[in-house]
């Protein structure tokens, strides 16, 4: 990476001292920080800030390295930081983006693509432009509302960018014929395809239970990380796995011994990576009910979601198998959607039959009961920084949920502490706090006001 070619604008009406001046003054040799090359600065005023941000917008055009955008902000870091913030931003520095780069082409066709939820996406194909530096020839339109805006038609001539400079995205239709037509038939299993309005939003969805891909995608979240964890069971593996029959439901992850000799003599597989798959699902068998929950794919419950719903029944499945819309909707959080999403799942005959295959090879570890179960009720937390005496911010984030307290992304005015350990830090965090008179404290301060042991 050529540093070099990543530029900073400095403006500075006080006393300035250039960056490799600065740099010098950390034992720095010829303007190099640790064998990193300084950037390149300039400095600018009222006269000449207009006159060298054009200067950038030109520059750019040949950097190797992309830029998004460009920082204004003052030499002197004593008297920026003197200026204070807003609840979001930085008063000493102004930032923008670049405007995205638009190429124009004509739209080839339209690519209906199905998930695991029966959701099928429309994917624009048009003629490769380059953009950002890379060749793109797909967009994903999101859903039918978006391509009727859009009036998309094959043929028309449309304009495409990269949001972010990563996701391709259609900017605009300068033609506008309307003339694709929505399939009324599953592109993967040819079973009949419905519009369904959500929130004013229109999609179209796959009706057929059995669709392969469905399956297929269904079987892959059961086996992601954040489920049952089964590592070593790619999409890829999945998909060639169900078209030798091997696996159709979640249970046939467990019984993967009875095809032995089948999976050894794949291509790409063999003794070592079949006696992986069959150890990794025995010990993914030992799982918790939200992991489970979760790797079943319901529709609209996410991992946080799951976690919310374990705990309201207690860790218990066989309370949830019961759970009717009005006990969902009583957790704090959860609406109608979920509710009757979560309610049907459960009325599924079906996905029950599927369930009661699995239930088997399946322990489920027992809630632990806690003595100081609610002594965080009530309470949101929010967790910044490096930690020293637990593993990870999840670890942190488990203990202060099975008290009953709660952990946010964000400090707001709802937030009863931010635990961070450099507390006297200028983070952004750290200063909405101060900002909404929210008690900062470390970790040390956390376990010994409310009684808490380290987990290191």
């Amino acid at each position: 990476m050529d540093l070099k070619k990543i530029g900073v604008v400095i403006a500075d009406d006080w006393e300035f001292k250039p960056f490799k001046e600065r740099a010098a003054q950390f034992g720095a040799e010829n303007g190099d920080i640790n064998g990193f090359e300084t950037v390149t600065n300039r400095v600018v005023d009222k006269n000449n800030i207009l006159e060298t941000i054009e200067q950038y917008a030109e520059d750019i055009k040949t950097y190797e390295i992309p830029s998004d955008g460009l920082v204004l902000t003052y030499d002197d870091i004593e008297y920026g930081l003197s200026l204070g913030r807003t609840a979001k931003f930085p008063r000493n520095a102004i930032a923008f983006k670049w405007a995205d780069e638009v190429k124009e082409t004509t739209l080839k066709e339209i690519e209906w693509s199905p998930s695991r939820t029966g959701l099928i996406n429309p994917v624009a194909i048009f003629e490769p432009v380059e953009l950002e530096g890379t060749t793109v020839s797909r967009a994903s339109v999101h859903n039918v509302s978006i391509m009727r805006s859009l009036k998309l038609g094959i043929g028309d001539r449309i304009t495409v960018y990269k949001a972010n400079m990563i996701i391709p995205q259609i900017a605009d239709n300068l033609t506008g014929s309307n003339n694709v037509e929505i399939p009324s038939v599953c592109p993967a299993c040819k079973g009949e395809t419905t519009l369904e309005e959500v929130g004013e939003v229109e999609s179209l969805y796959c009706k057929n239970p059995e669709c392969p891909v469905k399956k297929i995608k269904s079987l892959t979240l059961f086996c992601s990380r954040d489920a049952l964890n089964i590592d070593g069971l790619s999409e890829m593996t999945i998909e060639k796995f169900a078209e030798h029959g091997i696996v159709s439901e979640y249970a046939d992850f467990f019984r993967l011994s009875n095809h032995r000799d089948e999976i050894v003599n794949m291509e790409g597989f063999g003794e070592k990576s079949y006696d992986n798959m069959v150890a990794n699902a025995d010990k993914a068998g030992e799982t918790t009910l939200a992991k489970l929950l979760y790797g079943l794919g319901i529709a609209n419950i996410g991992v946080a979601t799951a976690k919310l719903i374990s705990r309201k029944f207690n860790e218990s499945l066989e309370a949830c198998r019961n759970a009717t819309r009005e006990d969902i909707s009583e957790i704090e959080g959860l609406g109608g959607v979920i509710a009757n999403s979560f309610c049907e799942y459960f009325r599924n005959p079906v996905r029950m039959a599927e369930l009661e295959n699995l239930l088997p090879y399946i322990k489920i570890a027992e809630p632990e009961i806690r003595e100081d179960a609610d002594k965080l009720k009530g309470l949101t937390f929010v967790i910044t920084g490096s930690l020293n005496h637990f593993k990870d911010r999840s670890a942190l984030k488990e203990i202060i949920e099975a008290m009953g307290g709660k952990v946010s992304g964000s400090v707001s005015s709802k937030t009863h502490a931010l635990i961070n350990n450099d507390v006297t830090s200028q983070s952004s965090k750290n200063k909405t706090a101060r900002e909404l008179g929210i008690d900062i404290i470390s970790e040390e301060d956390f376990l010994e006001r409310y009684g808490i042991e380290a987990q290191m």
